[in-house]
């Protein structure tokens, strides 16, 4: 690496230390009536959670003390039952935002770190990732439940978001993926896995004798009609944008099975028509936070250090007041 490249990562490196101490970009989710948006914080480097009231457009942050210091929430979601589940690097939780309080579910295997977590509204199913190559998903609809889902081939599945459809979309590569969760009996146990194909070649990759600059999905968020994502360097900070595209119908074979499109002339075409989609909303590699209500008429997001809200296509900043 040259020496200005070199100041330049060192620089930017500390930079991003600093930055990640004083926000989080990142996972959010909207309780089941819709009232309500949940996200990832931090108070004074420690972790926490918000609480947007839409109705009275006021926003609290809400002190996990029941956490180190050194710790931080990596993903949170809510259930049909209204509630809300959020992972640390070693562990799953419950939390109630009355009283403020973090259940501890379970711990992560033995070298193996949890990552996001999404629920699925169609399964009434919750769904967790890992780092683990041999078990990188695993799902649950009551708290002592704990099924593997296998996914064959490309086992670091990121940012999974779910329709109310049950259509599911996550982020691999840094590309932006589609399919769904397929259930199969064997011997009359129920086995769970993951149908998917890259959706839209999102990420722009490279190799280079210097820090990487390379671009990919971070975050993802799916309403009626559109998918928004946020954009940033897989390594490193400093690149980023939000952007939108639209949303693809799901191809089925005559057997109901998603259609995975294998041959080029059916996939090139998926390819081209999802990418002459893509909008840049704008540049900000702090944006996210992306959630999406229930009915899926609303998106929620950060970018620019302001809360936005779009309502049926529609956008409007949310001026909120600190409660």
């Amino acid at each position: 690496m040259r020496r200005c490249n070199l100041r330049i990562a060192i620089s930017a490196g500390v930079f991003f230390n600093w930055l990640a101490t004083h926000c989080v970009a990142g996972d959010a989710a909207f309780s089941r009536d819709g009232a309500r948006i949940y996200a990832l914080a931090e108070i004074d480097t420690r972790p926490a959670v918000q609480e947007i009231e839409l109705g009275r457009k006021t926003i609290r942050t809400i002190p996990l003390t029941q956490l180190a210091a050194s710790d931080s929430l990596r993903g949170i979601t809510c259930s049909d039952e209204d509630r809300i589940f959020c992972t640390t690097k070693e562990s799953l939780w419950s939390f109630d935002p009355r009283s403020e309080i973090l259940t501890k579910i379970r711990d992560a295997s033995s070298g193996a770190d949890f990552w996001r977590i999404a629920f699925d509204p169609k399964a009434h199913a919750t769904f967790v990732t890992t780092d683990d190559q041999e078990n990188p998903l695993f799902m649950f609809r009551k708290e002592k439940e704990w099924i593997p889902v296998r996914m064959r081939r490309h086992p670091y599945p990121s940012c999974l978001v779910f329709t109310a459809s049950g259509e599911l979309f996550f982020a691999a590569y840094g590309d932006l993926w589609h399919g769904e969760i397929q259930t199969d009996t064997f011997d009359g146990e129920e086995q769970f896995s993951v149908a998917a194909y890259r959706y839209a070649p999102l990420a722009t990759l490279e190799t280079e004798n210097t820090a990487p600059s390379e671009i990919g999905v971070v975050d993802i968020g799916v309403n009626r009609e559109t998918i928004y994502v946020q954009l940033s360097r897989m390594g490193g900070s400093g690149d980023g944008w939000f952007a939108r595209l639209s949303r693809p119908i799901i191809k089925r074979t005559n057997d109901h099975y998603p259609d995975l499109l294998y041959k080029p002339k059916e996939r090139l075409p998926v390819y081209q028509k999802s990418l002459s989609s893509l909008q840049i909303v704008g540049e900000d590699y702090r944006a996210g936070e992306i959630a999406v209500s229930p009915d899926e008429q609303r998106v929620h997001y950060v970018m620019h250090g302001k809360h936005w809200l779009v309502t049926n296509g529609k956008t409007e900043e949310l001026h909120l007041t600190e409660k």
